[in-house]
């Protein structure tokens, strides 16, 4: 069931038409209520508020424009809901291929079938979001599998190069997984990666994303940080799995390699770009301590 309170934003131009809507809602315990005339003005309200339904008088907005304010800016993004003055099948197809939830016709309204409407299409909202998120989620670790990060992390991507901002990635390797799959078992394996996944979440802001490609190989978006900041946060890596290590009770250490890369607009490598780099120079500094504990091993037998 949804929340008792919740708010609800009426998008339109005519207000006579939003102050009926308002007034229906507002017949409603707990209903939050707020009107922008414009889809300008409601970017920006949800911007600033948390907003669970919207309402978009039609007549305001086409079908491109719908797509685009459909993809709202809120982690949660809001249920949205198509208002026609008379019913219209090709204007209802049109907003449900934007993104609309439902159609609604305003001479058809009381309070009871527009909050029904409104709490149904938010439980609707609330149940895509799982099952949208079980898809794009590794089962073993709960962090994003390879198609959620790819998703989000193209997302940010355009997002950091349309404000200007810097966006890293760290690519880490969990090292020896095979070893410790052929000598403790899988399960032991598994707890290795999903050791793994907990240094980096705890390593990581919660704006950032963490994800694991597949196998032994993980992968995190780090916002607004240039090199220097790349630099803190691969140092306060090696500490937490150092803190991790005094504190398991694993008759194995956990390991791992990293390496990063840095969009700094008004540079534009893609997704991928930003990926070989990484990993090409996680796979430099994995050549550097295996030469390290060679020339380490040889002092010592001298």
């Amino acid at each position: 069931m949804t929340s008792p309170s919740f708010g609800v934003l009426i998008v339109s131009g005519d207000q006579l038409m939003a102050g009926s809507l308002e007034h229906l809602l507002t017949n409603s315990r707990g209903t939050r209520v707020r009107r922008a005339a414009t889809i300008a003005g409601a970017s920006a309200t949800l911007a600033e508020h948390w907003i669970d339904a919207v309402v978009v008088d039609l007549a305001m907005i086409d079908g491109t424009e719908l797509s685009d304010f459909t993809r709202a800016s809120q982690s949660e993004p809001p249920t949205v809901s198509g208002l026609l003055r008379q019913d219209c099948p090709l204007r209802t197809t049109e907003a449900l291929q934007a993104g609309a939830q439902e159609c609604l016709v305003f001479s058809d309204l009381t309070t009871d079938r527009l909050m029904r409407s409104l709490r149904q299409g938010i439980e609707r909202q609330r149940v895509q979001r799982r099952l949208a998120d079980l898809a794009l989620r590794d089962e073993l670790t709960g962090l994003y599998n390879r198609r959620g990060f790819f998703a989000i992390g193209e997302h940010l991507r355009r997002e950091c190069l349309r404000q200007a901002r810097d966006l890293a990635i760290v690519q880490v390797d969990l090292d020896g997984l095979k070893a410790i799959n052929d000598s403790f078992g899988h399960a032991a394996g598994d707890q290795a990666i999903a050791a793994t996944a907990s240094i980096l979440r705890c390593t990581f802001r919660e704006s950032d994303v963490v994800a694991r490609l597949g196998g032994d190989e993980f992968v995190a978006i780090a916002l607004d940080a240039d090199r220097v900041a790349v630099g803190r946060v691969l140092a306060r890596l090696e500490e937490a799995l150092a803190q991790h290590n005094l504190r398991a009770k694993t008759p194995y250490l956990l390991s791992f390699s990293a390496g990063s890369s840095v969009l700094t607009p008004p540079e534009r490598p893609s997704l991928n770009d930003l990926l070989d780099s990484a990993d090409r120079a996680l796979y430099a500094n994995k050549r550097r301590a295996r030469q390290s504990a060679w020339v380490t091993a040889r002092v010592a037998a001298a």
